[in-house]
């Protein structure tokens, strides 16, 4: 069994191209379910970010694994396999594992060491638990991720000076208005977590009024009164336009919300014609504002290729080096675990034989120790109990010892051979994910 990671990012492809790719929050359980319903892949997570679009899955059969999730990705995008050969990436084992640990500690980020990221990677894989598409491997492997970005965090100087995706939007659409947002009227789209993040910010430089339109109306109360803004009802967003000085747009929905026509509606019924720009800001991905709204006159676009332009940060050397150190440590660790794990399986089943053949002859010669008192039942317990325990400990030690080096298969398979053992490869992890935690915010 393997673990892959396939993907394409910020780095590797365009944003059209990631935009086709991208999976919105409501497409992620259909996506799930197809990806599981591969013939070679155990487990999946889909992590969908304005960045970044993967897969990372645990499965049966390496190439056979590689070559579903390649066709994944190329139905996806209408593709042809062929065609993501330039701006693909796939990694597989320890270099997959070192690769969600650096994506989730912000070194892979279009800003790199922001926060954000750390509650995306933990939001994927619950979205998959709730599937039943995250089982044992990915929920360790994300858990770990998770504790891995802290740690990035923690112990290095990563984020010193880092701003977040949302900072290099407003800092872009700040200087298409021509002057600060003080004072200013702002339109928020979407009342998820960046938008949240979005009010944040806009306070802190002293937006004069926010509205907040979302499809559902109990968030958008929620955020507005945080904010102490206005919510817009449902039919209302031309007129917010209308007054708005920037919009910002962190919607998961899957197609544009704002198109040409009702920019344009907006501006003509705007009571002062001179009331401008326009400044429309997409931080979502699929985008949420229509490519042609660039055409309209007094409307500046801003969206995730502008910020990629600006987002621009350079990380001392040394800083770097610490973080990828701690990256191939912690990636070391999880492979060690990975191994370990595969044999765990095969040493309980040699316990439970062991138990079984125990209690069986104590049941057997239960006629001869009818006689003995309580307590010395209970030591002829114990010193089984024990005589059992003893027998299996340095067998069981030697093979984990064997599976860390990545020798145990040859040795675990005699085992299960030589003791006719049955065993469940695939048990499920009992930890909970809820108490991951993680920094910063979401896209969607």
């Amino acid at each position: 069994m393997s673990l892959l990671v396939v993907g394409c990012n910020h780095r590797s492809a365009g944003l059209a191209l990631l935009e086709r790719l991208a999976v919105p929050a409501e497409e992620l359980p259909k996506a799930l379910r197809t990806l599981t319903g591969l013939e070679h892949v155990l487990e999946a997570v889909v992590l969908s970010t304005c960045n970044r679009v993967e897969v990372y899955a645990h499965v049966s059969r390496f190439h056979s694994g590689l070559h579903e999730l390649r066709g994944w990705f190329a139905e996806r995008g209408d593709l042809h396999p062929q065609d993501l050969d330039e701006v693909e990436y796939s990694y597989h084992d320890d270099r997959a594992a070192a690769h969600l640990f650096a994506v989730a500690g912000g070194l892979d980020s279009m800003v790199i060491g922001e926060g954000q990221i750390a509650t995306q990677v933990k939001q994927s894989v619950q979205v998959a638990r709730e599937q039943g598409a995250a089982r044992r491997v990915l929920q360790r492997l994300f858990r770990q991720a998770v504790s891995v970005g802290r740690r990035i965090r923690r112990e290095t100087e990563i984020m010193q000076g880092a701003s977040s995706m949302v900072e290099v939007g407003l800092e872009v659409a700040g200087t298409r208005l021509g002057g600060p947002v003080a004072g200013r009227r702002a339109l928020i789209v979407g009342a998820g977590a960046v938008g949240t993040l979005s009010v944040e910010r806009l306070r802190e430089q002293g937006i004069g009024h926010l509205d907040v339109y979302n499809r559902s109306a109990d968030k958008a109360a929620r955020l507005a009164a945080r904010c102490e803004g206005r919510v817009v009802a449902p039919g209302g967003l031309r007129d917010a336009l209308a007054a708005a000085d920037l919009v910002v747009c962190t919607t998961g929905a899957p197609v544009p919300l704002i198109d040409p026509a009702l920019v344009a509606a907006a501006l003509a019924s705007r009571p002062d014609p001179a009331h401008a720009p326009l400044v429309l800001l997409d931080l979502a991905m699929p985008r949420n504002i229509d490519p042609g709204c660039v055409e309209l006159p007094d409307v500046e676009v801003v969206d995730i290729a502008d910020v990629r332009a600006r987002a621009v940060r350079e990380v001392a050397g040394d800083v770097l080096t610490e973080a990828r150190a701690l990256v191939d440590e912690e990636a070391a660790a999880f492979v060690a675990w990975t191994r370990s794990s595969e044999v765990g399986p095969t040493i309980a089943a040699v316990r439970r034989s062991a138990e079984a053949v125990r209690l069986a002859e104590l049941e057997r010669l239960s006629p001869r120790l009818a006689g003995l008192e309580p307590r010395q039942l209970e030591a002829v317990e114990t010193l089984t109990r024990g005589i059992v325990n003893t027998l299996l400990h340095t067998p069981s030690v030697r093979l984990k010892e064997l599976a860390e080096r990545g020798v145990a298969d040859r040795h675990a398979d005699a085992l299960r051979t030589l003791f006719d053992l049955v065993w469940e490869v695939d048990d499920p992890l009992d930890e909970d994910l809820d108490d991951l935690g993680g920094d910063g915010d979401v896209q969607r």
